[in-house]
């Protein structure tokens, strides 16, 4: 078998070293960005955080023509690195602002952040952990240094529902106590607020809420002692039987249990949503009512700058070229980033403008208003790559006036609808929420039915769909919801 020559053509994909570093720093959420800058920051000798005692000085301007392919094609293009950001979007010019100029910023921008962080944190401010809470309240029972003990180590078995998950008689014996003094603390416990924390089960939650109401004598306490099984059944007439009273006075009581709180520790679910960093915020726009205001969130990342040190070691005929080698390599290293930084706040800024505008109805009254919205319909608006996109917005999130969500809820499957016209899948699980929530509870609404009122809004759905979204939801089935 001979050695032989053969030509053969392919296309590949080369990637910039600056085009890489800016795809990187896209998809990083912000307190990442935030780290990567500190460690580019301690290995790069160049750089220098910016304060305002730097000088202020123009960078180094220029970065020479290199083979800069399109994001996402298969095809390598002549580009300029600089135009390559140019055309992903303008360098911010408050960047820039920032970046060189030592100046304090006047008393209308002093004002206007004030504003926007007031605001930012009417959203998100930390609220304590329930187990915080509980523990806190310890302090006003005025109990020994055993039954503090003891208590503490109850909290510390409540879960994040309010329901105690561990039992009296394994806790006695782990503690080496009579189970009559755990069930003493217990009961104390049983005391502290939420209503209901420290129940066992739903049946002794909603007991303790009664006992707090002074109810613990009323008809509501007795069903749910004596009648639970019932009660969950919504057999009233049964109920009405046993205890010889009449049903309207059985479904009276129903409704003072149905105001009761199932998940006493709910109230403190949102402490969940703050562990993530927004990177962006949108807010009303108090000079024009109905409009909102965008603010990218990178105050927390280290403002950057090339040495002037090094730049003028630069211009020294006399340094050895290794060094200067070294130096320049360096500074396009630094200029690369500080470049990259910049743009991903330009991408992010873009981005979340047309989120603004094609979910306009969202931000003014939630999320039974989202419109189907793909990662393509944003790409294609602001001319990248929709691969570009899903970088830009994965693991990152968004304060807005219906909360702090995940930038990914904006973007849903489309459904299609009998006049042909798209329909978002979050819009139907909140028109299907809708439904049920407002269904004569005597009458409730069956799958099916919900198909034929969905239908005559336009909305062409399977019965099966509608039973996952259902599921989805944690609502019951028909036969359940029943109140008989």
């Amino acid at each position: 078998m001979g050695l032989e020559q053969r030509q053969i053509q392919s296309q590949k994909l080369i990637l910039s070293p600056q085009l890489r570093q800016y795809l990187k720093l896209l998809q990083l959420p912000l307190l990442e960005l935030k780290q990567a800058v500190e460690q580019e920051l301690a290995e790069n000798p160049v750089l220098e955080e910016l304060s305002p005692d730097n000088e202020t000085e123009l960078p180094l301007s220029s970065i020479s023509r290199e083979e800069i392919p399109d994001v996402e094609g298969e095809k390598t293009v002549e580009l300029d690195f600089q135009n390559k950001l140019d055309a992903l979007g303008q360098i911010d010019q408050d960047f820039k602002e920032t970046l060189y100029s030592d100046t304090e910023p006047s008393e209308d921008e002093t004002k206007e952040f004030a504003k926007k962080k007031a605001y930012q944190e009417s959203i998100i401010s930390k609220s304590p952990t329930l187990n915080d809470y509980l523990t806190w309240q310890l302090s006003f029972l005025d109990l020994d240094e055993e039954k503090t003990k003891i208590a503490q180590e109850l909290i510390g078995n409540i879960d994040e529902d309010g329901y105690l998950k561990i039992d009296i008689q394994e806790l006695s014996l782990s503690l080496g106590i009579a189970a009559d003094t755990a069930e003493e603390v217990l009961k104390l416990v049983q005391t502290l607020d939420p209503p209901g924390v420290g129940g066992r089960d739903l049946r002794e939650v909603l007991l303790i809420q009664l006992s707090k109401l002074n109810l613990s004598d009323s008809v509501a306490a007795k069903i749910v002692q004596d009648h639970f099984a019932l009660l969950e059944k919504k057999h009233f007439s049964e109920i009405a039987k046993k205890l010889d009273i009449s049903g309207e006075t059985v479904k009276e009581a129903f409704q003072t249990i149905s105001k009761l709180e199932p998940k006493p520790g709910r109230v403190f679910y949102a402490n969940e949503s703050i562990a993530m960093i927004p990177d962006a915020t949108v807010y009303p726009d108090e000079d024009n009512p109905g409009e909102y205001r965008i603010e990218i969130h990178q105050e927390s990342v280290p403002s950057l700058r090339v040495s002037t040190t090094y730049r003028k070691m630069l211009k020294d005929k006399k340094l050895d070229p290794a060094a200067k080698t070294f130096l320049r390599n360096k500074v396009s290293s630094a200029l690369s980033l500080i470049q990259a930084i910049s743009q991903r706040k330009n991408t992010l800024r873009a981005i979340t403008e047309e989120i603004l505008k094609a979910q306009h109805d969202f931000f003014d009254k939630g999320f039974a208003h989202l419109k189907p919205l793909r990662l393509k319909d944003i790409a294609e608006k602001i001319g990248i790559h929709e691969s570009t996109v899903s970088r830009a917005v994965s693991g990152k999130y968004i304060v807005t006036p219906q909360g702090t969500i995940p930038y990914r809820s904006f973007f849903s499957n489309k459904m299609e609808t009998e006049d042909g016209s798209l329909e978002s899948q979050k819009s139907i699980t909140e028109r299907i929420k809708q439904l049920i929530a407002e269904e004569n509870k005597q009458r409730p609404l069956s799958d099916a039915k919900i198909v034929r009122i969905l239908s005559t809004d336009g909305i062409k759905i399977a019965r099966r769909t509608v039973a996952k979204y259902r599921e989805l939801l944690k609502i019951l089935p028909t036969h359940l919801r029943k109140e008989r």
